[in-house]
């Protein structure tokens, strides 16, 4: 399912887009890589999430509030920073991508955009920086706006299994259940999580080869990182950040690299539904209402140290 013309603000005429934003209808902007997600899932996967997600969340905000607003795209980047390399994929720096993030943003401040939401699936810290770079734009224009990915990423990092414990009704064997609970808090990039989340929202986008694939191997910190994890512990926030930084590069030092982490295998729409409607849909919903309605500071991005190395290194990270 793709874009309808009518639903992206490029293909509107100019008097009817001034007319769809005095009704202060939230405008979507979607910034994904172009990436390799293993075998058995798209290179623009994470672009067709946002989209099929962020059309949830409009539903939801429209019922939330009693209102009946038009899906409106403001902006569709198809770039990303630090993506998964692999055949296919396309990345471009941190620099560039601000770049990007922040031309639409001014844009948007042009056109007289009163609500911006943020749409990614892409979890690497300078490209969530970079989308805080349009955030803080249209701050300084009085607009409010937030990257809703930044509520995945926290629970992530922070990582609760109350949270996820309804999880377990998604399986028939309790034994496949505790192996996905293991990994979860590390299941990165195209494993059970995100090949469940396809599963529901995009099933014609996943290939039944997922089935097969074997699991991931075992990830944990690179043990020259261990020590400085260690030290960490005092710091609770960075430490656990550190540590998903950490297995996020033995994951890349995997030899033959595998692009998905977990298990694949085993994931399910089912699955893939409690992620979205009982996890992401009402952290995301109550987020929007709180910020672009009630005045709420914008969620932060996680990894808010790695931010000043990104602007020093000029995005070649």
């Amino acid at each position: 399912m793709s874009l309808a013309l009518h639903e992206q603000l490029l293909y509107t005429p100019h008097h009817r887009i001034r007319e769809l934003l005095d009704s202060g209808v939230p405008v979507h902007v979607l910034v994904n890589p172009v990436e390799y997600h293993g075998p058995h899932l798209s290179l623009g996967n994470d672009r067709i999430l946002s989209e099929r997600l962020a059309r949830k969340l409009h539903d939801r905000l429209n019922a939330e509030r009693g209102e009946n607003h038009p899906f409106l795209v403001g902006g569709v980047i198809d770039f990303g920073s630090d993506p998964t390399p692999g055949d296919g994929s396309v990345g471009i720096n941190y620099t560039q991508l601000s770049r990007l993030v922040t031309g639409v943003a001014d844009g948007l401040i042009a056109l007289g955009t009163r609500r911006v939401i943020f749409h990614t699936f892409h979890g690497s810290p300078f490209h969530c920086h970079a989308i805080h770079q349009g955030i803080e734009r249209l701050r300084q224009a009085g607009i409010p706006s937030l990257s809703v990915f930044d509520l995945l990423l926290n629970a992530v990092i922070n990582y609760d299994e109350a949270q996820f414990a309804p999880l377990a009704d998604c399986f028939d064997n309790p034994a496949d259940y505790l192996t996905v609970r293991d990994r979860l808090p590390f299941d990165l990039h195209a494993g059970f999580f995100e090949t469940s989340v396809a599963l529901y929202l995009a099933p014609d986008t996943v290939s039944d080869i997922y089935k097969t694939l074997p699991p991931c191997p075992d990830l944990d910190v690179p043990r020259a990182l261990k020590p400085v994890t260690q030290w960490l512990e005092r710091f609770p926030a960075m430490s656990r950040e550190i540590e998903h930084t950490s297995v996020a590069m033995a994951w890349m030092q995997l030899k033959p690299f595998p692009g998905y982490t977990s298990y694949p295998s085993l994931a399910s729409a089912k699955a893939g539904e409690l992620f979205i409607e009982r996890v992401m849909l009402p952290l995301y919903v109550k987020a929007s209402l709180d910020v672009l309605w009630g005045g709420a500071k914008t969620p932060p991005a996680q990894f808010a140290w790695l931010k000043p190395l990104a602007a020093l290194l000029g995005g070649r990270v």
